[in-house]
């Protein structure tokens, strides 16, 4: 049994992060809800207020979603975005478990990355600090303002939550919104990194920085939303993210076909056949 997990490790971690992914599509209503109708079950008070507090849950669920869509692509290719994903459970698990009740209810949510995590074959690459291969310090400034943004923003959401203060407060949404505060800073963050998987990360960053700005255009009066200013500068910011990042990447990729192109012999060089042992071909 023991051989056979040690053999398929890397496959039952590829199956996971997929289901895994599909599981956090299932956000997508959350995320376009402040262009539609939101339909959140019972108990829920004032819905229409609650658009922007669903697509700050939706919207960086559908970024999670495509990180783990990448890992089961490519699963030893971006360390630094399981490390993101781990880092995320862990402030999933923080933000809520003070506020909401009924703890075992709501936290197997965590079990699909935490599961992922774990059948990661190469779980010194997680160990590693996320700066270990140096930052890019263009990204590091950029980051570096996105995560002041979010975390002020998520500290004082928390404080509302504790104070039970406001429509959304009885609901717990508060808490969430802290939360993927929280996760979109961190994200910011780690996609200055020179790590690998470091500017894909960056990508998913600005999008879901993006579409946030975006979304808080739509609702600008919702309770928690940036509003018209903070969403139009969340675009500005998030587009820059995404546009360093692919630059940068795109330079990456040049050097390496660059060094590719080195390596070949001039034109015109006539490649010699491999000597053989005993006249029998290789």
């Amino acid at each position: 049994m023991a051989a056979y997990f040690s053999q398929h490790r890397l496959t039952w971690m590829r199956v996971i992060a997929f289901l895994a992914g599909v599981f956090f599509v299932m956000t997508l209503p959350q995320a376009i809800s402040p262009w539609g109708s939101l339909h959140f079950g019972t108990g829920v008070r004032a819905l229409p207020l609650h658009r922007w507090s669903a697509a700050l849950a939706g919207i960086p669920d559908l970024g999670s979603a495509v990180v783990l869509f990448y890992l089961a692509w490519r699963p030893l290719r971006a360390p630094i975005a399981l490390q993101s994903m781990a880092i995320g459970a862990l402030i999933f698990l923080g933000a809520n478990a003070p506020f909401v009740p009924r703890f075992l209810t709501w936290a197997w949510i965590a079990i699909p990355v935490i599961l992922v995590v774990v059948l990661y074959p190469r779980p010194r690459d997680l160990l590693a600090l996320p700066w270990s291969a140096g930052v890019s310090l263009p990204l590091l400034a950029l980051g570096a303002l996105v995560a002041l943004l979010m975390l002020s923003d998520a500290a004082h959401t928390l404080v509302w939550q504790i104070r039970n203060y406001g429509v959304l407060a009885p609901t717990h949404d508060l808490g969430s919104n802290a939360e993927h505060l929280t996760h979109l800073g961190v994200l910011a963050l780690l996609a200055a990194m020179n790590r690998p998987g470091a500017r894909f990360l960056g990508l998913v960053a600005g999008t879901i920085l993006a579409f946030l700005g975006a979304a808080a255009l739509a609702v600008p009066n919702d309770p928690g939303s940036w509003g018209t200013l903070g969403g139009g500068l969340a675009i500005v910011l998030g587009l820059a993210l995404d546009a360093v990042n692919a630059w940068i990447w795109w330079r990456h990729l040049d050097h390496i076909r660059m060094a590719r192109v080195a390596d070949l012999p001039p034109v015109g060089t006539r490649i010699s056949a491999p000597k053989t042992v005993g006249g029998s071909r290789p």
